[in-house]
């Protein structure tokens, strides 16, 4: 896939007992095998028709670009504390705050929002309580806020498990569904359905909700100085993970065409469990919400543990507030970082209303953050190759410098096209737009005032 830059190998952390390929590749894929990613494909299918099949290849083949960006940059900076290393050293403080901003903070507030509003349909339908609106979604977020302050990380054992039971629940159902089987298939029948799926068809518009399958696989390159082969494994890791989610995500739209209805598909809030009922009955329901309840936590869970370390890295760096260095005073964890980090989903779930509504426009919202975040890690790759050339690269993106520049031009186009319907289009740029503004004046102003720095003035590599 590359050639070495040299024999040199890539550091592994003092004690760790060296992670193999098959855990790099689980936490690779740990991220994005939440719920949001399935009823992010069904709705997709549903608004586009076949056109999201094409819009999948492309998301597949950007997202590849940017994980190929991902591992050259990781391994060459293996002891790097955060992802915004990168853009630290090629770009200066500014794209490296917004990179983190952008890339982790935001979707926080946009994408784990929709996480919520999924999770507490799903099981309030399965079990219905009587429960207040969202105990269920804020229940989940405080009880893993509370459980990452005490260092009690409950699903470390059984995530990997995880994500290789939802993977494989994915192409079950779609292959189940293909195979002609299932409680109840459309009336119509499957030519009936296929002849909907080719009418009003739509691609470009589509591609930034098809994007939200992929995002997350970087989130591996933090473990690089664990593993125990990190240059053979962690690009691997990453590509065959993107490969995977690929493929199970095709066969469970495929199967989905015969089973529930296009417009269904694009209007319904849980479209996962319209078609989950279609092909094993409405007795799968209660399954079905055991099994989106632990995927919801296991994204909290992830997102609780990794996104504060960050935060804890940069506030090390004078990057961001003092505040975010206070570790807990026996634990040893950066409470406060956890903490803001926990308040950022339901600040999106109390903006949003709890509206099932607004989960779409909240997933584009954040898929756009993110790739905001991937073009700067596209631009930074392109600076590093430019300025430190003598740098060790263990592993080089093929096809440079043809590839991410490409990247960076389909991920803009993607972002200027990123509303697929008119009526979608203000809230998107509502909710990005304020945000990431936000964000940029406040970086902005502590990069000047308080790190004296300039606002593109890069940092060597540490």
């Amino acid at each position: 896939m590359a050639t070495p830059a040299t024999t040199a190998s890539v550091p592994v952390a003092p004690g760790a007992a060296g992670l193999g390929f098959r855990a790099l590749f689980a936490a690779a894929i740990g991220v994005i095998v939440a719920q949001i990613g399935m009823v992010s494909v069904l709705q997709g299918l549903g608004i586009a028709g076949w056109g999201f099949i094409a819009a999948l290849a492309i998301a597949f083949a950007l997202a590849l670009a940017n994980a190929l960006a991902y591992a050259e940059m990781s391994l060459m900076m293996p002891s790097a504390g955060s992802l915004s290393s990168f853009a630290e050293a090629a770009l200066g403080n500014f794209p490296a705050i917004l990179l983190v901003f952008a890339g982790y903070i935001t979707p926080a507030i946009f994408g784990l929002p929709a996480e919520l509003i999924l999770v507490d349909q799903i099981v309030s339908q399965a079990l219905p309580l009587g429960l207040p609106p969202f105990t269920w979604a804020v229940g989940l977020v405080v009880v893993f806020a509370v459980l990452n302050m005490l260092g009690t990380d409950v699903f470390a054992r059984v995530q990997t498990a995880l994500a290789f039971i939802v993977l494989v629940f994915l192409v079950v159902t779609g292959a189940a569904a293909l195979a002609g089987g299932g409680a109840s298939p459309l009336p119509g029948g499957r030519d009936a359905a296929m002849a909907a799926m080719a009418q009003d068809t739509m691609v470009l518009g589509i591609v930034a909700l098809a994007f939200w399958i992929f995002m997350g696989v970087e989130f591996v390159t933090p473990l690089v100085t664990e593993a125990r082969d990190a240059r053979r494994d962690l690009p691997r890791a990453m590509v065959l993970g993107l490969i995977a989610i690929f493929v199970a995500q095709l066969v469970f739209v495929a199967g989905a065409v015969a089973f529930v209805p296009r417009q269904q598909l694009a209007s319904s809030p849980t479209p996962h469990l319209d078609f989950v009922v279609a092909v094993f009955g409405p007795n799968a329901k209660l399954a079905f919400a055991a099994l989106a309840l632990i995927a919801s936590a296991s994204l909290i869970n992830t997102v609780l543990a990794a996104v504060p370390r960050m935060l804890w890295g940069m506030a090390m760096n004078g990057q961001v507030f003092p505040l975010f260095k206070q570790m807990h005073a026996t634990r040893g964890t950066p409470m406060v970082a956890i903490a803001f980090v926990a308040a950022l989903p339901l600040v999106g779930l109390a903006w949003s209303g709890g509206d099932v509504n607004a989960i779409l426009p909240l997933m584009i919202a954040a898929s756009v953050a993110w790739l905001f975040a991937y073009i700067m890690a596209q631009v930074s790759l392109i600076v590093l190759r430019v300025r430190y050339p003598q740098m060790t690269r263990p592993f080089r993106v093929p096809g440079y410098p043809v590839v991410p520049v490409l990247a960076i031009i389909g991920m803009g186009v993607v972002v200027a096209n990123c509303s697929p319907a008119p009526e979608l289009t203000a809230d998107i740029v509502k909710y990005t737009g304020i945000v990431l503004g936000v964000f940029a004046v406040v970086g902005a102003a502590w990069v000047k005032l308080v790190m004296k720095r300039g606002l593109f003035e890069p940092v060597a590599p540490r």
